[in-house]
């Protein structure tokens, strides 16, 4: 108990440091209110607070986004906690948010004009954006399982934060129902990659000496994220092993990423163990595979 304690205080620091930190100033002025806004939004998987696509787009309202940084709706689920560290602060904000349909502006509560993506217009306007055009196919297709396991195993940032928030919308579609333990040892042997963050990768302008600092800290979130995705798994499946796994970091968070890194890949092969075991116990782990050795 005293290490999900722990473990829960580490994590708590954690969605401080994502959701308060980027109060940070930039170039533009541009500032992070709270964590409840579409630009942390699961829903939203091309976004993450300052880095990410110039628009984003809501799976859930099938919607462009243009003002994430300052809209919300009932549903809105943070990225950067998992679900059941959240949980609470979500059934709040759901609260404070049940009258309002659709996408809203966060404080006056009035409904952002409804906007929906056009290939089209955004070749025509010069708007095209690979990264975004990949999630809208993502929502208009039916094999999303497949789909997702495309967007694993890759060193492009904005590809890590849609890959680890569509793992995490699917799984909590799923639930109990389907055991998606392939997914999670794919998103875990990301742990492993490296990640090329380029200054181009953020939303906004700012210069290189902004850039330093938040490239140091979006190379944690990114792998946090990924982080998140194996716990939320846990607590679906109710392994208090991958639930708690953060507490194998040992509050590595504070260091440098260079220190973190190091302790993230030595996380992988450990949370890899756990999948396969938990796995193995329920007889999920590839059955079609176990039935042709038996017979």
């Amino acid at each position: 108990m005293t290490g999900n304690l722990a473990s829960l205080r580490w994590i708590a620091k954690v969605g401080l440091h994502s959701a308060i930190t980027t109060f940070r100033s930039i170039s533009n002025g541009y500032e992070m209110k709270n964590p409840y806004t579409c630009d942390n939004c699961l829903f939203n998987p091309s976004q993450y607070q300052e880095m990410g696509t110039k628009f984003g787009y809501c799976l859930k309202h099938d919607r462009l986004l243009k003002n994430t940084s300052h809209t919300t709706c009932h549903y809105c689920r943070r990225k950067d906690l998992p679900f059941f560290v959240a949980e609470d602060g979500h059934s709040e904000h759901a609260k404070e948010f049940q009258r309002s349909d659709g996408i809203v502006f966060y404080h006056s509560k009035h409904e952002e004009e409804p906007k929906y993506y056009s290939e089209r217009h955004a070749w025509l306007t010069n708007s095209y954006d690979p990264h975004l055009h990949e999630v809208v196919i993502y929502h208009r297709m039916g094999k999303k399982w497949a789909y997702i396991q495309a967007f694993l195993s890759s060193r492009n940032p904005i590809k890590s934060i849609i890959s680890s928030s569509l793992v995490r919308r699917y799984i909590h579609q799923c639930g109990t129902s389907s055991d998606n333990y392939r997914l999670l040892l794919s998103l875990t042997s990301d742990l492993l990659e490296s990640i090329d963050i380029r200054i181009d990768d953020f939303r906004f302008e700012i210069s290189n000496e902004e850039f330093s600092a938040l490239k140091e800290n979006y190379l944690k979130d990114i792998a946090l994220l990924k982080v998140y995705a194996i716990q939320e798994y846990g607590a679906i499946m109710d392994n208090e092993d991958l639930m708690w796994v953060s507490d194998e970091l040992n509050g590595s968070l504070l260091s440098s990423w260079k220190e973190f890194s190091v302790d993230i890949k030595a996380l992988a092969p450990i949370v890899t163990s756990y999948i396969i075991a938990s796995a193995q116990r329920r007889g999920s782990f590839f059955p079609e595979q176990n039935a042709e050795a038996g017979a």
